[in-house]
């Protein structure tokens, strides 16, 4: 009987095990490795300085067309996560210039279209340009902006719309991208009702966007039009602002309006680029000029790096010579507060 008793105990014991056989044994196999999380990627912004698509730039590009304006340069700007530029003109048909402004610019909205093509997806439009042809000609512009698929920032039927920033969604980081402008012809502010750019000659509105827009993404930028012209060295007052910018929550701040290029400052772990110079403008004897390549995962900049250009007949070209390249790097390196452009085109902190 206790024999029995055993043999039972022992099958209920056992029962609903399995023998691990060499097919079990393929099933229960742990050297296989488990699927592995994709790295995130980063995300990369490219940043260029005035762009003028009237007097002769405007001919020329209605004469062959903006792919031929952007044909150097199109294939690294397409070749980013987005391009942000200052459109340095009224893109519009209406309207008369502005009564007393030494230089108004206009430019044919067809193209438009071209900028968008060749890589240049968002433009700026706070500046001291955009209202050159009146308040109805800027407005005229945004709706030619839009339907070129064009993203803008900084000007708008009102203030509201003026300040606000840009959200862009990059491989899973939002992006946001405010544009003002230092530089304010009167009446040019946009008011509570009336359009006009977005003005920063106090800076309470801008810090008060930047700070609300570090609340919501991930990268916040800062597109600023500032500076006295043809002057690479930034004044204290621009320097000032920059920092502010940084303390309200921007990662990267980027400057225009000089019209030369301008250094770099490293401020609390963030970028300044004091000025881009010109990109798509009416020189033509080789000036220097140049691409901000920037690259972030999450708010961290991972890489910042200059892809030199010059403009010679109206059109933004590469700078393939390396001894042109080692040149605007050097000048770069010279005219920056703490920073240093290796030879490679790398924006490092000095050491």
């Amino acid at each position: 009987m206790y024999q029995l008793l055993a043999i039972f105990l022992f099958l209920l014991l056992t029962a609903g095990s399995t023998p691990v056989t060499s097919d079990n044994a393929r099933q229960l196999d742990t050297t296989r490795p488990l699927p592995v999380e994709p790295e995130p990627q980063p995300v990369v912004i490219s940043w260029v300085g005035d762009i003028h698509l009237g007097q002769s730039v405007g001919e020329m590009g209605l004469l062959k067309g903006m792919d031929y304006v952007l044909a150097d340069v199109s294939d690294s700007l397409l070749s980013d996560s987005l391009t942000v530029g200052n459109l340095e003109c009224s893109a519009s048909t209406i309207g008369r210039a502005e009564k007393g402004k030494e230089y108004t610019f206009q430019a044919p909205p067809g193209l438009l279209p071209g900028l968008r093509e060749n890589g240049i997806e968002l433009v700026s439009l706070a500046n001291n340009h955009a209202l050159d042809f009146g308040k109805p000609a800027m407005l005229e512009m945004l709706d030619h902006l839009r339907s070129a698929g064009l993203l803008y920032a900084g000007a708008g039927p009102d203030i509201r719309t003026a300040s606000a920033p840009v959200y862009v969604t990059i491989a899973g980081q939002t992006v946001a991208i405010l544009c003002f402008s230092r530089v304010v012809p009167a009446g040019w502010q946009a008011g509570r009702t009336s359009p006009g750019i977005a003005g920063c000659l106090a800076p309470r509105l801008l810090l008060e966007r930047i700070a609300e827009a570090r609340d919501s993404a991930d990268i916040v930028a800062v597109y600023v039009h500032w500076g006295k012209e043809k002057m690479s060295a930034p004044e204290d007052y621009v320097r000032l602002l920059a920092y502010r910018c940084v303390e309200a929550g921007a990662d990267l701040v980027v400057g225009s309006h000089p019209h030369v290029l301008r250094g770099f400052e490293f401020y609390q772990g963030r970028l300044i680029a004091y000025s881009l110079g010109n990109f798509v403008f009416t020189n033509r004897d080789g000036r220097a000029s140049m691409i901000l390549r920037t690259a972030f995962l999450g708010d961290s900049l991972v890489s910042a790096s200059v892809v030199p250009c010059r403009i010679n007949m109206l059109r933004p070209e590469l700078e393939t010579n390396e001894a042109g390249r080692q040149d605007i790097f050097r000048h770069l390196t010279a005219i920056s507060v703490n920073a240093v452009v290796d030879s490679s085109g790398t924006i490092r902190l000095r050491d």
